[in-house]
């Protein structure tokens, strides 16, 4: 009877766990890096949002060195995106083609902090080696931030130190040190609202100064300011999902000093 009770009431083994879903990964942009190329080129390409929609259509579009292009367009519609995918971070998926040449540089609104002095910082991402001290020192002052030479090398104040320590306007400034430092070897060189914390006199030495150390090679800037737009002959216009081009004649030079105001720039926004 115990034997037979037992059986009645044996429990019921537990079901094995159900198998986990695979993983569907969205469809990818193709991200071509191309040695000995110049040029920044757009194949087809669409980003997608993260619904898996499509976000933002940038078409099919060749960028050369020389080009200085400004994206516009209202906030969320997709400006940044296209800066994300050409250094391989759009995760949202996409179809398409970029091809660009290796020597890329990415410089966000807010730069990135390492652990490291600050000429450490203004090296990154190469060893402090690659330079001479006199190279870093010259990136600090022309970059407006001559009075920070001295604590440069002090190993005691790293990435943390700077990043709390540093006023917006500072940090921008950081990113300018860095691009003056790297200019000559880089290609294309994408800023993202470089000049949002500066105030209008820096932004006015600055960004020109920027223009020029890349005159051999391509800028693609993330921007609103609009006294920024006569400084650049490619606009990039974002709105209800699509990009439209408009390529001008050369870009102007940057006015002299603040009291100099440009001409109406092209509306692009």
């Amino acid at each position: 009877m115990k034997n037979f009770l037992s059986k009645i009431f044996k429990k019921k083994a537990a079901a094995p766990p159900a198998a986990p879903a695979p993983k569907i990964n969205p469809p990818a942009v193709v991200l071509r890096e191309e040695p000995g190329s110049a040029n920044v080129v757009f194949t087809n390409l669409v980003l997608h949002g993260p619904d898996g929609a499509p976000l933002v259509d940038y078409g099919s579009y060749t960028i050369q060195p020389g080009d200085r292009v400004m994206i516009a367009g209202a906030a969320g519609c997709g400006k940044s995106a296209a800066l994300a995918a050409m250094r391989n971070a759009w995760l949202l998926g996409g179809s398409g083609e970029i091809t660009v040449p290796p020597e890329i540089r990415f410089v966000p609104q807010e730069e990135y902090f390492p652990d490291r002095s600050l000429r450490g910082i203004i090296c990154a991402p190469d060893s402090p080696s690659k330079y001479t001290r006199e190279q870093v020192v010259q990136a600090l002052t022309d970059a407006g931030l001559a009075d920070f030479v001295d604590a440069m090398d002090d190993v005691t104040k790293r990435g943390e130190y700077w990043k709390n320590t540093l006023s917006g306007g500072q940090k921008n400034k950081v990113g300018f040190a860095g691009i003056f430092l790297h200019a000559a070897e880089t290609k294309v060189l994408i800023v993202d609202e470089i000049t949002a914390a500066l105030d209008a006199k820096s932004e006015t030495e600055l960004y020109p100064r920027l223009l020029d150390r890349m005159k051999h090679g391509i800028v693609i800037s993330v921007a609103h300011h609009s006294t920024l737009a006569p400084q650049h002959n490619v606009f990039a216009k974002v709105a209800e999902g699509k990009v439209t081009y408009t390529k001008t004649a050369d870009a102007k030079p940057a006015p002299a000093n603040t009291n100099d105001v440009p001409a109406a720039p092209p509306k692009i926004a």
